[in-house]
């Protein structure tokens, strides 16, 4: 998309005197055909800790955008407070479905970890090798009543078809690839004396 399109797409029904800058910058509310392209651990510098979720989007209008989910499995919040047992419950069930959507079976006992730290290494564990599967996304925003600006992203997933698996041998290749000589020090150009002084 050029300067200008984004320009004009930013621009449409902006009111610059009234209405906030910030906008969520994920995806908008819709339903995509998405590639998990990683499920990665990650810690940040506040202490807070998740299973890193990246969604791609395949086809359509938003083709190669991406989609970020960060799911934490911490009993409390990085203030202390206990951390609401719905949005634990809701995170348990969306890696549950996630795991299920590629191949993976999620027990309880993946989330029986004495740390959080081991909780999340576990899920990551088992759920990464099936990186590059597809799964179909829904999006859909909340309003935040707290902060009107930052609306809530909630996600559903479904199960999509996934892609055929080419299987490609060295014999399948064409002649230049798969018949192309194998370089020897032989082959390299001579390395001039160092000891020598070009001056």
């Amino acid at each position: 998309m050029s300067l200008l399109d984004l320009a004009a797409h930013a621009l449409d029904n902006f009111d610059a005197k009234k209405d906030t800058v910030s906008t969520s910058q994920g995806l908008p509310d819709g339903i995509y055909n998405v590639v998990v392209e990683d499920i990665s651990h990650a810690t940040y510098d506040s202490g807070w800790e998740c299973v890193k979720l990246v969604f791609g989007v395949l086809d359509g209008e938003h083709a190669g955008e991406k989609e970020y989910d960060n799911l934490s499995f911490a009993e409390k919040t990085t203030t202390g407070k206990a951390m609401p047992d719905f949005v634990i419950s809701n995170n348990i069930r969306f890696i549950t479905k996630l795991g299920a959507l590629l191949g993976v079976q999620i027990t309880p006992q993946h989330f029986a970890g004495p740390t959080e730290t081991e909780v999340h290494e576990a899920l990551v564990n088992v759920l990464a090798p099936e990186k590059g599967k597809t799964v179909i996304l829904h999006v859909k925003h909340t309003p935040n009543k707290k902060d009107p600006s930052n609306p809530y992203t909630n996600y559903e997933l479904e199960e999509a078809e996934q892609p055929e698996e080419i299987d490609v041998t060295d014999d399948q290749l064409p002649d230049a690839l798969s018949g192309a000589p194998t370089l020897t020090d032989n082959d390299l150009p001579p390395v001039p004396d160092e000891t020598k002084s070009p001056f």
